[in-house]
């Protein structure tokens, strides 16, 4: 029986977590320590003891270093741990069991990583079943043979106690070659099990790990860290140790080949970006202490043994193979006698990779561990076959000594070795060609991205659905819901409550009070923090009181000592010439050295600061830092007579603890410069405090010191919205703001109230903002607006003048994801952190949570547009269709006409609804205005599964000599595209039933919608379509179904106050005018009205919106369209299908546009208004 019972959801990740902060508090008294040696354990009892021991004794040979031992079980090696507790070592030793849901060996090396990490140490990784040449144990050189490479350039070290004895069976047939072939890396012993992690490295893999979940719980996670490091570019070199390999049984052996088996699996699905690239040149491990190998590895299980187990996994599972190509030559090798058994290279990676493609692309059918099964199988014959081979080549040697007898074999084995790596190089661009052709089958047309801009012109842009710890699902969209209704509800509260606004201010009242605030600010800071700016003396007067206000601040950073050397060193001339020195040593000695330092790098060239900066990297030590204080500079031409430039700050400036600051210039400063100077300060002590916790965090790990600090200063990538330097950045601000809070505090303490509630106010209006109802987005961030006019803005901030409101929105959604998500969103900054030591600062911190990030998928930002367009005016007689009482398919509503005009007519085909809820789609032919006809039975109804509760929503477009129409069909549980067609001769015949079903557009993706565009531009047909909340395009080549063609999202809902913040959909089929196609769309508030506006598309770039209306062109109003007397959904206005008054090709300004829409999703009406109405002139040019 394939596919098993139901499975009972454990959450592993929760248990983990669990697990390890269960022991932290044990490791409390070791956050010091250097070194973690890890052992996982399972049964080894004496073996283990015997083991510990040796390390212990090894260990005291050792100086400088603080070693931690820590030894992690499986759930049922409880005797093991008595022993382990009892024992009297010498070097502090910790050990415990994992809970049985997560045991595993994969499990305890993770837990030893994940300590290792928490640590800030180093980890050497043992097997508990080492032994050398005498027994259970440890020689004296293993330690440092494992730890000085990763002291040196290395963060992988493989350590083998395999130096004479040819690779183990399972890397040989296996996993080197897969190593190799996939992932272009050469490797003596890839699963050797001991190993050497830099800190830097257990970080990464600790982060990694919780996306991998029951994959590497097992035997498999030496594969996975191994790939890992591979595709990190981390350095990886082999030493192999000598000592001695304890065999398994054949029992445990095939658990483990089974183990490694799916974390390879799993490895080449995620991996497949990699692997499917060239790999042309093949690289080596570096081998620090070569291997003399004497003779090949030795199976000790029987060739019947290894058989029989063969021959049952194929009649067992024989339904897996039934359509492998080779399943005759394997059904043949379970009949044939011993000696001629013989399992070809081919068959066996044939089969390997047919098992591949079955695992990856049809386990849902059968259940993935069954292909694992056969796999195991497979390879028992496999060493069958290998056994018998090498006996029947050693029986052929003639020689006369044993050493020369293996020297053959140990040859013998090798060119097995080359011959089967061979054949997997051979065999894979058949392979890759299959598994392009099975993942074009499974690939969905489309993934589903959530939109929402929280300031104008800056989406988030992220898949609907996400999977995070132990499985959860996470719908994005709730995420974007509850944060803006937070902004939304701190908006109104800063306004009515802060400002004193009543709740329905208008846009212009309400940008009036936030200015108005502003000022206020301005003058209290000039109250509190007296000086006048453009003088020396007031600028020292204002800074002054600043600092006492915050009191005494230190910066961790370089020593002075280490900086003094680098001025005599590195003179900086350009300082030194206008202040009378001629020797560096004259500086150093008049003028303090962080002071010196600051200014050199202000007034020398970027030559000279690149070159101070790459010798204090390489002369770094973790004691060459201490706390400085934090002091205010200024710069003056009286103080420092040189040039100095304004703003510049370099990397030199950041080390420093020192905040330079300039007087004002006339002419400068804005309606803010108090204001300006207050928050620019106050960052720059933030940016210090932040910068000091990086530096500890670097000095902490020692490795690579110099080359971590330097990439701290590389700010010039900046990356997109969710890069680390993004956030980052918006952590200085974040501290500002407590900082902000903290002096309001003592403000409200000295009793000026006034003052105290100004200041709190700012704090509370800190990277709020929000789009009006007149399309201006207002922010009430004091820094914006002090930014703004500094540099000589001078009506209000614009989403261009400033990145803080958006920053500040997506770092919340980032910490309200990831906890969505299952994970702490205080490890946010670790990462940060982490990414900035690598110098990988533009690095987006969502691929750290996505397994995938959309790349098919564009996101178009259109310019904005605040020209309003008039107004739609209804039809007098509206509305034109009502339900029928007593009819079967339309007696409780008829909506959202599709319109068509043919010569003089004007066909509606609209949705109709019945008693049984169903949708169809009924025909009613007028003059434009007037019904002339009026269909008494439906023209179109449900035929198929996917549309068995409904046709919805017909829009309609004629394309040569047919009509193509797109609906919504609707199942009950899922809305698609669906497209059908008919000639239009059966429509001037009265055939109006005979409909031709194209297929749907997406299957099984929910998107509503949809329109195309009636000619080809640039070659393509153009479809619109809506996967909520917003309008997508795709192309297609000839009008066919399903799409497969790549896609963009080219306009989203607004922000803020909007009618159309919630959603957005495509409306009226395209018009083509003189200024571009013209389209009426739909737009949702958060309050469910549906409202119409306008768009203008470019005529030959459909993917540019030249406009859209500010406003909505018709929304409910008349009791039809409310809902006042009964209605199915009330304050909808809503249209699928827009006409000219006249047949026409071309429209015109003078042109009549008649709009024909649901209204209330009950009746159907009509709204008409001139080309020249609806598009304003300055885009009619």
């Amino acid at each position: 029986m394939f596919g098993g019972a139901k499975l009972i959801q454990i959450n592993r990740e929760e248990i983990f977590d669990r697990s390890i902060l269960d022991i932290m508090p044990q490791l409390a008294n070791y956050s010091n320590y250097d070194l973690i040696i890890g052992i996982p354990f399972i049964d080894e009892e004496e073996h283990l003891v015997e083991l510990l021991c040796s390390v212990d004794r090894v260990l005291k040979t050792w100086m400088g270093k603080r070693q931690l031992i820590i030894c992690v079980g499986d759930h049922s090696a409880g005797k093991t741990l008595e022993m382990l507790n009892s024992m009297n070592l010498q070097h502090p030793h910790l050990q415990f069991l994992l809970p049985e849901e997560i045991s595993g060996r994969g499990t305890s090396v993770r837990a030893i990583i994940e300590i290792s990490k928490r640590l800030d140490a180093d980890l050497l990784l043992f097997s508990a079943k080492m032994a050398n040449e005498i027994g259970p144990g440890i020689e004296d050189s293993w330690l440092d043979s494992l730890f000085t490479p990763i002291q040196g350039p290395y963060d992988l070290v493989l350590g083998s106690l395999r130096r004479h004895i040819g690779i183990d069976s399972i890397a040989h047939m296996l996993a080197a070659p897969v190593l190799e072939a996939f992932y272009g890396f050469r490797l003596g012993d890839p699963l050797g099990g001991i190993y050497a992690i830099s800190h830097d490295f257990a970080e990464e893999l600790a982060h990694e790990a919780r996306f991998w979940g029951e994959e590497i719980q097992g035997a498999g996670i030496d594969f996975w860290l191994l790939t890992r490091a591979i595709l990190w570019n981390k350095n990886i070199c082999e030493v192999n140790m000598g000592g001695r390999v304890i065999p398994h049984s054949l029992e445990v052996r095939n658990r483990v080949f089974a183990d490694n088996s799916m974390i390879i699996f799993e490895a080449l699905k995620k991996d497949v970006a990699v692997w499917l690239q060239e790999r042309p040149v093949i690289k080596v491990a570096d081998i620090l202490a070569r291997s003399e190998i004497k003779r090949p590895d030795l199976i000790s299980y029987s060739v019947k043994q290894l058989r029989d187990k063969y021959t049952g996994g194929i009649k067992e599972y024989a339904p897996l193979l039934k359509v492998f190509n080779g399943i005759v030559e394997l059904e043949k090798l379970t009949m044939v006698p011993e000696d001629d058994f013989n399992m070809e290279d081919e068959i066996w990676v044939n089969a390997f990779f047919y098992l591949l493609l079955q695992y990856t692309f049809q386990s849902e059918k059968t259940g993935s561990k069954e292909y694992l099964h056969v796999l195991t199988a497979l390879y028992n014959g496999r060493i069958a076959s290998y056994v018998l081979e090498m006996q029947r080549f050693n029986a052929s040697i003639t020689c006369d000594t044993q050493e020369e007898r293996d020297a053959f074999m140990v040859r013998k084995m090798e060119s097995v070795k080359q011959r089967l790596t061979s054949c997997f190089w051979q065999l894979k661009p058949n392979f890759i060609r299959q598994w392009i052709t099975e993942s074009e089958k499974i690939r969905p047309a489309i993934l589903p991205l959530g939109y929402m801009e929280y300031v104008p012109g800056k989406p988030i842009v992220i898949p609907k659905k996400i999977v995070g710890k132990d499985g959860r699902l996470v719908n994005t969209d709730n995420i974007f819901k509850a944060l803006r209704k937070r902004y939304e509800t701190k908006f109104n509260q800063f306004i009515s409550e802060g400002l004193g606004l009543p709740a329905d201010a208008d846009a212009e009242t309400i940008i009036a009070a936030v200015k108005s605030f502003m000022a206020d600010l301005e003058r209290g800071l000039d109250k509190l923090l007296p000086g006048e700016l453009k003088s020396e003396n007031g600028l020292q007067q204002f800074v002054d009181h600043l600092m006492e206000i915050f009191g005494h601040h230190k910066m961790f950073t370089v020593h002075a000592d280490l900086l003094r050397e680098m001025l005599i060193r590195f003179p900086p001339v350009n300082l030194m010439i206008p202040l009378g020195f001629y020797k560096p040593a004259q500086l150093v000695e008049a003028m303090d050295t962080y002071d010196a330092v600051s200014i050199a790098g202000l007034v020398e060239s970027m030559s000279y600061n690149d070159r101070d900066l790459n010798w204090l990297m390489e002369n770094l030590k973790p004691e060459s830092f201490t706390w400085v204080d934090i002091k205010a500079l200024l710069l003056t031409d009286k103080r420092f007579p040189t040039s100095l430039p304004a703003g510049k700050i370099t990397s030199l400036n950041l080390l420093t603890g020192r905040i330079m600051i300039k007087p004002m210039q006339e002419g400068q400063g804005g309606d803010y410069p108090k204001l300006r100077y207050f928050t620019n300060l106050i960052r720059r002590l933030a940016v210090a405090e932040h910068y000091s916790q990086l530096f500890t965090y670097n000095a902490m790990e020692r490795k690579n010191l110099g080359q971590k600090v330097k990439n701290s200063f590389s700010g010039g990538r900046k990356g997109d919205l969710f890069s680390a330097h993004n956030i980052f950045e918006n952590y200085h601000h974040r501290l500002l703001v407590e900082k902000i809070y903290e002096i309001a505090g003592m403000q409200e303490e000295a009793g000026r109230h006034d003052l105290a509630r100004l200041l709190q106010l700012m704090a509370d209006g800190y990277g709020l903002g929000q789009m009006l109802e007149n399309e201006v987005f207002l922010t009430c961030t004091a820094w914006s607006w002090a930014s703004y006019s500094f540099k000589g803005g001078t009506n209000i901030p614009t989403p261009l003048t400033t990145t803080v409101e958006s920053r500040w929105f997506n770092h919340d959604f980032l910490e309200m994801l990831y906890e969505e998500l299952g994970y702490d969103r205080q490890e946010i900054l670790q990462i940060v952190f982490r990414l900035i030591q690598t110098g990988k600062t533009n690095h987006n911190l969502l691929d750290t949570l996505l397994p995938t990030s959309p790349k098919d998928v564009t996101v178009v930002v259109q310019e904005t547009t605040s020209e309003p367009s008039c107004h739609l005016r209804r039809y007098k007689n509206n509305p034109l269709l009502e339900p029928i009482a007593g009819s079967k398919w339309e007696s409780k509503y008829v909506l959202n006409p599709g319109a068509l005009r043919i010569e003089e007519k004007v066909y509606l085909f609209y949705r109709a609804v019945g008693e049984d809820d169903i949708s169809c789609i009924g025909l009613a032919i007028t003059d434009g205005y007037k019904v002339i006809k009026r269909l008494p039975e439906p023209i179109f109804s449900p035929q198929i599964p996917e549309e068995k509760m409904g046709c919805e929503d017909p829009r309609l477009v004629m394309i040569g000599e047919r009509v193509v129409m797109l609906y919504t069909a609707y199942d009950g549980n899922i809305a698609q595209i669906a497209a059908a067609s008919i000639s239009v001769a059966d429509l001037r015949n009265g055939n109006y039933t005979n409909w031709r079903r194209e297929g749907l557009a997406f299957k099984n993706i929910w998107d509503k919608d949809a329109i195309i565009f009636p000619e080809k531009i640039d070659g393509k047909y153009v479809i619109y379509h809506r996967i909520e909340p917003s309008i997508w395009i795709t192309y297609m080549k000839e009008i066919k179904f399903p799409l497969t063609e790549n896609h963009a999202i080219i306009v989203g809902p607004r922000p803020g106050r909007m009618w159309d913040s919630l959603k957005i959909g495509a409306g009226a089929q395209p018009l083509k005018t003189r200024y571009g196609w013209l389209l009426i769309y739909h737009g949702v508030d958060y309050n469910y009205v549906y409202r119409l506006g306008v768009l203008l598309v470019d005529l030959n770039n459909p993917q540019k919106i030249i406009y859209r209306s500010p406003n909505p062109v018709l929304e409910p109003e008349e009791d039809y369209e409310v809902g006042a007397s009964g209605a199915w959904v009330p304050n909808v206005v809503f249209t699928c299908g827009a006409v000219a008054d006249t047949d026409k090709e071309i429209l015109d300004d003078e042109d009549e546009i008649l709009v024909y829409y649901g209204a209330a999703d009950t009746s159907i009406g009509l709204a008409t208004a001139r080309l020249k109405d609806l598009i304003p002139e300055s885009f009619r040019r």
